[in-house]
């Protein structure tokens, strides 16, 4: 039995997974004292529980409210006789069947059979109680924060739930979203040295976070040929994201790349087996002479070939789109070595490949995301089984890749992502997506994620789609969102074994994102700079070079 210093109320109302409780009368200052230790009673996220024969039925309380009297005509009333009555609402989530008479000694699951009867006593669940919760699993896990009402107790997530049936880090800017990823990230390295994760930063946050363990390729190193693009993503790059393409302009396209493939060839591949979507490399001279060879004579007809003429010899002239137009003397069939780069086979001591496309040039970077998240899942697909290389692929931004709006996106991105999504987890591949408006999510992707990280969210948009995205049993919990601290989350799902709130680890200083508020303030009451800091900012800005990181800047990253 439980020590009765610890009742607080007792059980009124059971309906579903969700309790209504009555307070004890003597509960004023909604503190209990219990072996020299404070417990609060009734706030939202703390944790109950009530007995029910041998059994203890655990909930976290959702909502707090004084005791109201329904009239006739669903009016309300708040009689003098109940006006001191307050009513606890608790959502269930898992129960414990007794194994000892001590205070911790219980087994534990997720989820309820036997549900408690009104009149049934509810107590605060105690240090050891909560620590007998969520002690580590004995499946493979990673240790992320600490509960957020008992910091002494640390909070496990389940690594293969986690990673294998996909994650979303949703929260508002300032809430501490990066600093909560980078914690999740390295957690994970710590335990899988030998992981194969991609990190798609479109800001360059996270280069500073992972300075040992990370492969960083920037727009300097990144290394995604013009072939490696199908038929889609090509139309996109050489004739133009319009509303309305000339079937004429997409079918001479289709032609040239078709028979510059076949021109080109592959050891092992017979020329008639070659698609035009076939990652076999092929020379932009080809394309063109294809081009030529079939323009007709007439010049009222070589307009459309003319215009896909135009666009290749104006982006082999641009030296930003250097990574992607290879000139012929550097096509070459090295398919091999740029996936293991980018899946990171071998390893290397480098388990993460962070992909920093915060120098790709805006009109192509959903082309070369459309490219890696192809990439990666065509690799798993054709891989053999069972799975020996699962892959984690970790979207940042991800509203900006798939936006619920398809006329907003991208479109070969948006499906790459979305078969991720929907049949990743039979191949091996996770996907981990971070948005600050998961409001402008597509619902269907986000559906998919079996674990939801929620941290601060003051939008009530994006909070309503949060609850719609939630199960049915938690769907109270969305209310604390507004109310949690910097890097304080709300954890639900899969990854973990009953649903948290929790503050996640603290991080190194070297190891913090570069993703901290600037202080106007400070800034403005330092020296003036002069015109040289201007010059080298336009040369850095015309020849396309990365600026560089300042040594000593101490500012907290914001997430």
């Amino acid at each position: 039995m439980s020590d009765p210093i610890l009742k607080i109320g007792r059980v009124v109302e059971v309906s579903g997974s969700k309790v209504i409780g009555e307070l004890e009368g003597t509960v004023e200052d909604l503190h209990r004292t219990y072996r020299s230790r404070r417990y609060t009673v009734g706030q939202v996220g703390s944790i109950v529980k009530i007995e029910a024969g041998d059994k203890l039925v655990f909930g976290v309380v959702t909502a707090l409210r004084m005791t109201e009297t329904l009239l006739e005509g669903n009016s309300t009333a708040h009689p003098e006789s109940a006006s001191n009555a307050k009513w606890l609402e608790i959502e269930l989530f898992g129960e414990a069947v007794r194994t000892g008479l001590g205070e911790s000694e219980f087994a534990f699951q997720r989820g309820v059979v036997t549900y408690p009867l009104p009149g049934q006593g509810i107590f605060v669940a105690s240090v050891a109680e909560l620590a007998r919760i969520y002690h580590r699993p004995d499946k493979p896990s990673i240790h992320v924060g600490s509960l957020s009402q008992a910091a002494s107790l640390p909070v496990y997530l389940l690594t293969d739930e986690l990673l294998g049936k996909h994650f979303a880090v949703l929260g508002t800017t300032g809430s501490g979203k990066s600093c909560s990823v980078t914690v999740l990230l390295r957690s994970i390295l710590d335990v899988a040295p030998k992981a194969h994760m991609i990190l798609l930063d479109p800001h360059n946050e996270y280069r500073r976070a992972f300075p040992d363990n990370a492969e960083i390729i920037d727009p300097t190193s990144l290394n995604l040929p013009h072939w490696m693009l199908n038929f889609e993503e090509s139309v996109a790059l050489f004739i133009g994201k319009t509303e309305f393409v000339a079937t004429s302009q997409t079918n001479i396209l289709k032609d040239a790349i078709l028979a510059a493939r076949r021109d080109f060839g592959t050891q092992g591949i017979d020329a008639d087996k070659i698609t035009v979507d076939t990652p076999v490399p092929y020379k932009l001279s080809k394309l063109l002479e294809h081009v030529d060879a079939n323009m007709p004579p007439q010049d009222s007809k070589k307009d459309p070939y003319l215009k896909i003429k135009n666009k290749v010899q104006t982006l082999q002239q641009d030296s930003r789109f250097s990574f992607l137009i290879r000139p012929d003397v550097s096509v070459q069939d090295d398919l091999k070595d740029i996936v293991g780069q980018y899946l990171r086979i071998p390893v290397s001591e480098k388990p993460l490949s962070i992909i920093d496309l915060s120098g790709v040039p805006s009109d192509v970077v959903d082309v070369v995301v459309s490219v890696l998240c192809r990439m990666i899942f065509d690799f798993a697909v054709w891989s053999p089984r069972p799975v020996q290389v699962p892959i984690v692929l970790v979207c940042e931004e991800a509203h900006r890749y798939a936006p619920r709006r398809d006329d907003a996106a991208f479109q070969p991105t948006k499906q790459a992502l979305s078969r991720i999504a929907k049949e990743g987890r039979k191949y091996g591949v996770g996907l981990g997506l971070i948005s600050q408006r998961p409001s402008e999510l597509a619902e269907s992707i986000l559906s998919q994620c079996n674990t939801l990280v929620a941290l601060r969210m003051s939008n009530e948009q994006d909070q309503n789609f949060v609850q719609r995205a939630l199960p049915d049993s938690v769907r109270s919990l969305v209310n604390v969102l507004p109310t949690l601290r910097t890097q304080e989350a709300l954890v639900v799902g899969e990854g973990s074994v009953v649903p948290v709130r929790l503050r996640f680890n603290d991080l190194a200083e070297e190891h913090q994102p570069q993703s901290a508020d600037v202080p106007f303030a400070a800034r403005w009451a330092a020296t003036d700079h002069n015109g040289e800091y201007v010059e080298s900012v336009v040369r850095r800005w015309r020849l396309q070079e990365r600026p560089p990181v300042l040594q000593g800047e101490t500012e907290a990253s914001a997430g």
